[in-house]
Parts: structure tokens; C-alpha cells; sequence
């Protein structure tokens, strides 16, 4: 068959359209941010505001040395090792209990020199305790090495990076030369700096994955050529996803690092869902010529494919309302968009001139009525099926709403990297310290009284601040030290885990005195009441919108309220499972990003197959039987776009990162529930018990 004009038009145009995205494609990398987009709003965002230009809020490198300070020969290499870290850029201030008594003799004696000496031939010998209480284990099997740069707390370079992120190779490779292996370095930027190193060695998986889906939709279009248009369309579209990171950066400027594997995810799936529906229905139409076949897949396959990616892409772009995730819902919707209209367009372009030889005889056509899909949709008790479906989720719904998840991503952070390793043995050993709670007051004539309530207050180990050292409260007269503009500030530890219960409480309990408190503990008590705001209007907006549009192109109200129930059913059972799987098997806790992100990105792609059978099932003319035969029909084809969509989400299992890896189990879960139970039995029986309703009344 030959090219007519408008085939010619559809293959020009997007082979000038992906020319054009090269030079972003090649420049892509650049927008990548491996630091978080966004944090807490409320008050602890007001405290590290007003934090901002105190050394309290530095951008911070910590080296834990896991060897007793104690140690021949530690203070002299320790101090020289501090010489060296001095001299990289924007470093302004590094600690050590070597340096901190350095600097306690020369107070007493006058000369540095003498005191550095002294401490490199005596070590701590005859230290304070206040000079080594905050720096030295309790067990003084192991000390700590601050570094503070000359950014605030939370500063993102040009490119996405943070400034300890940018040091952290440098700052690695002098600890190794003069403290060897005992000695980790961590904080925020070597874990993100470690994390970019480790996640790029995963990039090897979506190229095999290509392979694997590329053969896996050969053998359902019983075709090796199909294959061949499968690595071509997932490579253009896979090139237009780079694209969108590229342009969302120019956008906005910097791109979360975790959506680049998400995102190709998302693309590999949708790509060889549209593939597939397209190309079966084409090869099943070619019975009854070749220009039927090519109508059937241009107007009625791709106006199902037309519906779909309108609804993945509007609704996966509610996630620029979920704080952090700007960077995700543009990109996810400009790909999706680009590759649904390539789609719809390139390939019934392609397959009216390749058709004849990627299907070189049409597909046989069996007895519809022996599928063991017809006799699902045949079921006689459709009601008591759907009662029995039902009944199994309001526990799982009920679970779903009160999940218990954790606000620490370090929880499901690699264990081989050296920098979480430090932050395990930081936390361990110096667990007080590890994340202080910071507590601003502008009424300097009750600063005495303040005080005096901090440390009596359930859960204060040590504070310090105007007239508070440690567990004491002292007669200071120069609280000057401690002023920050207008405000007077204290610092509070405890040993409570900043994401405890405990810490939360303890945070209202400070508030509830009219204190300003920010810090790490306080930042989840935000986040906790943000997000539980946040994250419902985002569920419901993206109910709306999929509703929406599934509405609007079926001019039915039924469709999406049985769609969208039953997708909801599948997370809701998914994410059960997957927090018994995490808690009990993986060890770890549910990371709470996790079921936002599940019931984001199935509530849009989950409707996918409904879209597809509720088409066929509006072709078949017979009422009593249309829709076992739609079914019938689709229903091969639907089972193996599910698994094929289960494997190329759930590849993200694969990478070593506790974040993805959860939610790439959650996705393999769910899209098995959807495709064996949900499309199989609810679906098909919901839609015909609310047409005989309709019939009686």
C-alpha cells in the first residue's frame, strides 16, 4: 500500500520534531537536582528564615571517626587533616574536640602554637568535659569533625546541587589519606552525592528492560517485526521524555533526579500499552481488508489511546501541587502529551505502510464464547462477586487512611554507601545531638523563666542557651552570644528520634509556651499537618479530573465511578501489602511519599484498560452479550498489556534506593490485582449489573 499525503505528513513532521529535541536530549543531565525541591512550611520554615545568617544554619559536612580520640598519634593527624579541609573553597569554620581545646589553651597560655602543641603531644589529655561533651562519644570509642560552609542550610547551586554535595569527593579523599577507613563522611550532601553515584550504575536496567518488553510484545502480536516497531517507538519516546526533563529545567530550572526513573518507567508502559492496543486491533481488523484495518486503528483504537494519555497526562500533572514535586508533574505531562499525540498519529501512519509486513496474514478468529474471559464476564452471581470484592477491601481501605508511615527517607537510603553508614553510627553514638531543636524568643526580659521552663519540660536532655549550659541552669549575664537580630534563641536535644510520637509531642509542648521552635523534629510536625491538607486535595483532584474526562469522552457517568472504584480498590489492597512486605520482610519502614505516589500514578495509568474495554464493549450491538464479548475480545490483550505495565513499573524494585524500590513493588502488586481480579471479574460484572438497573427502571 502506498503512502498517501497525510502519512507522508505525520512521518516528516515528527522526524523534524525529534531532531529538534536532540540538543536538549544531549544537555539534559544538566537540570538534574539530586537535592530536595521543597521542606516544611509553618513555623519551622519561619525559624530557619530568621536562622538563615547564624552559623546555627550552615550548610554542614560531618566526618564520624569511629576510633577512641584517645588514640597515639589522632590529635596530630586529626589537626592536620582540619589544615587541609581549610583550604577548599567556602569553608569557613571546622571543629574538632582537638581544635576546641586548641583553643580553650590558647585563652589560658596566650599562644596558639604552644597550646597546638601541647594538644598534639598530650591529645585531650586534661580536657574539660565541656569541651568534649558534644564532639566525643559517651563511650569515647569514636569523636566527630565538623565542617560549616559559607551557605545557609538547604542552599541549591546552579544544576540542582548542594554546596556540601560539590565538596564531598574532596573532603572524602583527604579523610581517607589522613584518617583511613574508620572514618565516614556524611550529611545531606555526601549521602546525595553517593546516592547520584550508586543510582547512575542502575541506568543498565532500562536498556535490558527495553529487550525484555520489546520481545514480550512480540510474542502478543505474534510478530518478530513487532519487536522491531516496539524499540523504535519506546526509543522515540524515551528521547521526548529526556526532552521534557530538559525542558521543564529550562523552565524552572533544576529537575528531582528520582523522576528521570520514574518517568521512564511511566513512558516504557504507556508506550507499549498504545503500541499493543493499536497494532491488535489493526492485525485483528485485516480479515476484512487493509483499509478497514488501518480505520479501525486510526479512528476507534486511537480515539481509546486519545482518551487514555489525556487522562495519564492531566492527571499525573497534579503532582507540581505536591510540595517537592513541581518538577514531576511537568514533566510527566509534557511527555506524555508529546508521546500520546506521536502515538495517534505516527503509528497507524506506520502500520498503513509497514502493516502488510509486521502482519503478513490476519489474526484467526476463535469462538469468542470459549474465552475463558467471556465466561468470566458470564459469571451468574455477579452480584455476591462483586459483594465478596468489596467486603475484602474495606479493610484494606480502612488501612489505606491510616497507614503508619515514616517522614525519614535516610530509612530506606542504600546500607552499602559509606556516607549512610557514618549517619547510622552519627545517630548511634551521638544520637542527642543529631538533630536539635531550635527555640526563638523575642522577650528578653523573661529569658531567666524561659530557660527555666525548657529544662524542666518532659523530654529536654540538654539545652543550651541565655542562663542555660547542658542539664544546669546558671547566673549568665552575656546572652549576647545568643542573639539573632530581634530573637534570642536556645538550643534543646533529646533523645527522642526526630520522627517519633515523643519529639512531636515534645514540640507542641514547646510551642504551647509561645516559643517559636523549628528544627528537624519541628519540620515533621509541619510536614505531618501540611500534607495531611495537601495530600487530600491532591487524591481528590486527580478522582476529579480522571472522572472528568472519562466522563466527558464516554457521555457517561457510570464508567468512571466503576473505574475509578475499582482502581482504588487495587491500591488500596497494594498498599497493605506492600507495608507488610516492607515492614516484615525488607525490614523498613513505608516511606510516606510512597501510597501519595502509588495512588498518583495507578489512579492515572490504572484506568488505561478500562478506557480500552469500555471502547470495544460501546462497539458490540448486542446488549445481552456485549459485554462477555467485548471481554471476550480484549481481554488477552488487556492481561498482557497488565503484565507488561507491571514489569516495566516494577523495574524500579531493581534500584537501590528504599524510595523506589517500594514503589516499584507497590506498582508490581497493584497492576496484578487490577489485571487478574479488578478488569477480569469487578469490572465486567459491575458494568452489566448497572445496565440491567437501567433496564428495569
Amino acid at each position: 500500500m502506498k503512502f498517501n499525503n497525510s502519512d507522508w505528513k505525520f512521518i516528516v513532521v515528527w522526524a523534524l520534531v525529534i531532531a529538534i529535541m536532540v540538543p536538549g536530549v544531549l544537555h539534559y543531565s544538566h537540570y538534574l537536582s539530586y537535592s530536595t525541591e521543597g521542606g516544611a512550611g509553618g513555623q519551622s520554615a519561619l525559624v530557619e528564615k530568621i536562622l538563615d545568617n547564624a552559623s546555627l544554619n550552615r550548610e554542614t559536612i560531618i566526618i564520624v571517626v569511629n576510633e577512641s580520640p584517645y588514640a597515639e598519634g589522632l590529635a596530630n593527624r586529626t589537626l592536620s587533616l582540619q589544615d587541609q579541609l581549610t583550604k577548599l573553597p567556602n569553608v569557613s569554620s571546622i571543629s574538632s574536640p582537638f581544635s576546641n581545646y586548641v583553643q580553650l589553651l590558647t585563652k589560658f597560655i596566650g599562644n596558639a602554637t604552644e597550646a597546638r602543641s601541647y594538644v598534639v603531644a598530650n591529645g585531650l589529655k586534661g580536657a574539660p568535659s565541656f569541651v568534649t561533651a558534644s564532639s566525643v562519644s559517651s563511650d569515647n570509642s569514636s569523636f566527630l569533625i565538623t565542617l560549616q560552609l559559607n551557605y545557609t542550610a538547604g542552599t541549591t547551586l546552579s544544576g540542582g546541587t548542594s554546596p556540601s554535595e560539590v565538596l564531598t569527593p574532596k573532603v572524602e579523599n583527604l579523610t581517607n589519606q589522613y584518617l583511613g577507613q574508620r572514618a565516614y563522611v556524611t550529611g545531606n550532601g555526601p549521602i546525595q552525592y553517593e546516592t547520584q553515584l550508586l543510582t547512575q550504575k542502575s541506568a543498565f536496567i532500562f536498556p535490558f528492560l527495553f529487550v525484555v518488553l520489546a520481545v514480550a510484545v512480540g510474542v502478543t502480536l505474534r510478530s518478530f517485526r513487532g519487536s522491531l516497531l516496539t524499540l523504535l517507538f519506546v526509543s522515540l519516546t524515551t528521547t521526548i521524555g529526556y526532552f521534557s526533563v530538559f525542558a521543564t529545567g529550562v523552565l524552572i530550572g533544576h529537575v528531582d533526579y528520582v523522576v528521570n526513573y520514574t518517568l521512564t518507567a511511566v513512558l516504557l508502559g504507556i508506550t507499549t500499552d498504545y503500541l499493543v492496543f493499536i497494532a491488535v486491533r489493526y492485525r485483528e481488523e485485516l480479515r476484512g481488508g487493509r483499509e478497514r484495518a488501518i480505520e479501525a486503528a486510526s479512528k476507534r483504537a486511537s480515539r481509546a489511546v486519545l482518551i487514555s494519555g489525556l487522562t495519564v497526562g492531566l492527571s499525573l500533572a497534579t503532582f507540581s501541587l505536591v510540595p517537592g514535586f513541581l518538577s514531576w508533574g511537568i514533566v510527566l505531562l509534557i511527555a506524555i502529551i508529546i508521546s500520546t499525540s506521536m502515538m495517534v498519529t505516527l503509528l497507524p501512519s506506520m502500520l498503513n505502510r509497514f502493516g502488510g509486513r509486521i502482519f503478513p496474514s490476519p489474526s484467526k478468529q476463535g469462538d469468542p464464547r470459549k474465552s475463558l474471559f467471556y465466561r468470566a464476564a458470564s459469571v451468574r452471581r455477579k452480584g455476591l462477586a462483586v459483594l465478596a470484592i468489596v467486603l475484602v477491601a474495606i479493610p484494606a481501605v480502612y488501612l489505606f487512611i491510616h497507614l503508619p508511615t515514616t517522614y525519614n527517607f535516610n530509612a530506606g537510603l542504600p546500607s552499602q554507601l559509606r556516607s549512610v553508614q557514618g549517619l547510622d553510627l552519627l545517630q548511634s553514638k551521638f544520637g542527642l545531638y543529631t538533630s536539635p531543636i531550635f527555640i526563638l524568643t523575642n522577650q528578653s526580659t523573661s529569658l531567666k523563666d524561659d530557660a527555666s521552663t525548657i529544662l524542666h519540660t518532659k523530654g529536654v536532655e540538654k539545652a543550651f542557651g541565655p542562663y542555660l549550659q547542658g542539664d544546669q541552669l546558671i547566673n549568665s549575664t552575656n546572652i549576647s552570644e545568643y542573639k539573632v537580630g530581634q530573637y534570642f534563641y536556645f538550643l534543646v536535644y533529646t533523645n527522642y528520634s526526630a520522627y517519633s510520637q515523643q519529639a512531636a509531642s515534645l514540640v507542641k509542648e514547646l510551642r504551647s509556651h509561645g516559643f517559636l521552635v523549628g528544627g528537624l523534629p519541628a519540620s515533621v510536625v509541619d510536614l505531618r499537618g501540611q500534607n495531611s491538607r495537601d495530600y487530600t486535595l491532591l487524591e481528590l483532584l486527580i478522582v476529579v479530573v480522571v472522572g472528568l474526562v472519562l466522563g466527558i469522552s464516554f457521555r457517561s457517568w457510570k464508567y468512571p465511578l466503576i473505574s475509578l472504584t475499582g482502581v482504588f480498590m487495587s491500591i488500596t489492597w497494594a498498599t497493605g501489602l506492600l507495608y507488610i512486605i516492607s515492614r516484615f520482610l525488607l525490614g523498613e519502614q513505608l516511606i510516606y511519599l510512597v501510597p501519595v505516589v502509588l495512588f498518583v500514578i495507578l489512579m492515572s495509568l490504572g484506568n488505561d484498560y478500562t478506557v480500552f474495554i469500555i471502547s470495544r464493549i460501546e462497539e458490540e450491538r448486542d446488549e445481552k452479550e456485549g459485554v462477555p464479548l467485548a471481554m471476550a475480545k480484549t481481554g488477552g490483550t488487556v492481561t498482557s498489556l497488565g503484565l507488561i505495565l507491571a514489569v516495566s513499573l516494577g523495574v524500579l524494585a531493581l534500584i537501590p534506593v528504599g524510595f523506589l524500590q517500594q514503589i516499584g513493588i507497590g506498582f508490581v502488586l497493584s497492576l496484578i490485582i487490577d489485571t487478574f481480579v479488578i478488569r477480569t471479574i469487578y469490572l465486567p460484572a459491575v458494568i452489566q449489573l448497572m445496565s440491567r438497573s437501567r433496564q428495569r427502571s
